[in-house]
């Protein structure tokens, strides 16, 4: 153990790999992962797998009803260090069940409190009871509401009151003209450049003090590609929303070999936020883990499929998002309306599920279909129409339990996520039956996450292919 040691992670919520303006990497000192992905395309699942070292995929935390079954990650950490949660977005209050394990865990409604506490903190921190602050700011997060303007005015200030609060516009940009949807990207610019400039802030302090093993990252990105379709987040697994940035700063007593070890993991092989925590607890010595998905970064880590996923929403090809569960927030009278229409015709939560490599990455949805008094032929057509209903061109396949919309993407060729190769080339059905799909992937028949999974052959045996949607 690093006795002392204290541990800083700061959550940029909503912050966009591409937004870190300016960079924080310091040579010698702070180090950038060249890829980390995110469990979940929303705050309540992602700062869930970051804080339990939990993939999406288990621990299926999506509403605060139910009980979260905690990992004790965080109590994994020595007697003696003090836990503190400083949290900024309203699905992080103590129903999220997030503080278990914490000493303190306080939410904050405005932006600038939880840096103030945060400084207060990492001054006032001492040797024989060291601190573990986990800090999120909602600053970037925020950037559709009005207060965001101060920080677009104080990013232009030749243009003050040119920023674009989208307000309830936000999931669909619906009635936005080219100006606005222009305005709307500036302003999360700003947004994001006053969050990154907090958070140097901090870390200032922390490096002053050189007693603090520090990450910087993000729970998830934000859409702005309004053409597409990829706005907002939550409901898709594209790459804007999963691939978060990613800092590691080190003090100047964790050993340079170590250093260097890390630095080479960050930069040669795609990492997950659920590494993030057993990172730092293996940096300052904490030798024992809990049965998590999240594993401390090594320079030569095992090749992995990384797993992401989202069962609360669910975006359609016209810009609407499918809110399972939902209170109707951001939502028309009219969009609830076709909301409940959707959902009434579904066993559980649609599943959008992402499992990715260093060089391919496969997207599944899976709708599954709520039997009643229709026949056969009528059950098939109503997933039908769901299927092309989907965004993108997915490959659709249909089981009696419901449809399956599979893409598979090229990442060194195709970085966007534009042309899935299982409808656009030659490939097709079978290149999910090849490694390491068919090994790796595990899949739900039923929307009941608790009925367990089979893998993609199991899946894919006895399907009707219905082509591209």
């Amino acid at each position: 153990m690093t006795a002392g040691t204290n541990l800083l992670v700061i959550v940029l919520d909503a912050l966009r790999e591409d937004a870190v303006v300016p960079a924080l990497e310091v040579p010698g000192r702070c180090v950038k992962a060249e890829t980390a992905i995110a469990s979940a395309p929303w705050t309540l699942p992602s700062c869930t797998s970051l804080i339990t070292g939990l993939d999406a995929t288990r621990h299926h935390h999506y509403w605060h009803s139910g009980s979260l079954a905690t990992s004790g990650l965080v109590g994994a950490l020595p007697d003696g260090y003090r836990t503190v949660g400083l949290v900024n977005n309203t699905v992080l209050q103590p129903a999220s069940q997030l503080d278990a394990g914490f000493d303190r865990w306080v939410y904050f409604d405005d932006h600038r409190r939880p840096f103030e506490q945060a400084a207060k903190l990492v001054r006032r921190a001492r040797p024989r009871r060291p601190v573990f602050v986990l800090l999120h700011s909602n600053i970037a997060h925020d950037y559709y509401l009005p207060g965001a303007g101060a920080y677009y005015d104080e990013a232009f200030p030749e243009a003050v009151g040119g920023a674009c609060a989208l307000g309830a516009r936000v999931i669909s940009w619906n009635g936005t003209t080219p100006d606005e949807r222009a305005a709307v990207a500036k302003t999360y610019g700003a947004s994001a450049r006053k969050a990154v400039s907090e958070a140097t802030e901090i870390l200032e302090l922390a490096r002053g003090r050189d007693d603090f093993v520090c990450a910087v990252v993000s729970d998830h990105g934000e859409g702005f590609d309004y053409d597409h379709g990829r706005l907002h987040h939550g409901g898709r697994v594209h790459d804007d929303l999963l691939r978060v940035p990613l800092y590691f700063d080190l003090p100047s007593t964790i050993p340079e070999g170590r250093r260097a070890e890390l630095a080479a993991a960050l930069a040669s092989t795609p990492v997950a936020v659920t590494d993030v925590l057993p990172t730092l607890f293996s940096l300052v010595g904490v030798a024992s883990l809990p049965d998590v998905d999240g594993r401390p970064i090594a320079s030569e880590p095992d090749e992995r499929v990384l797993m992401s996923e989202d069962r609360r929403y669910l975006y359609l090809h016209d810009r609407f998002r499918l809110n399972y569960m939902g209170r109707g927030k951001h939502m028309s009278t009219e969009d609830q309306e076709r909301n409940r229409r959707l959902l009434a015709q579904l066993a559980g939560p649609p599943l959008v599920r992402s499992y990715r490599t260093k060089a391919a990455k496969l997207t599944v949805t899976a709708l599954f279909h709520r039997f009643g008094e229709e026949s056969p032929s009528q059950s098939r057509h109503a997933m039908v129409a769901l299927g092309a209903d989907l965004a993108g061109s997915p490959l659709l396949v249909l089981r009696p339990e419901g449809l399956f919309a599979f893409e598979l993407f090229e990442l060194d060729k195709d970085p966007d996520e534009r042309h899935n190769i299982l409808t656009a080339g030659d490939v097709g059905i079978d290149a999910l039956l090849t490694s390491p799909w068919a090994t790796a992937v595990t899949l739900p028949l039923g929307g009941d996450p608790g009925h367990g999974e089979v893998d993609l052959p199991t899946v894919l045996h006895g399907v009707e292919h219905l082509g591209a949607g």
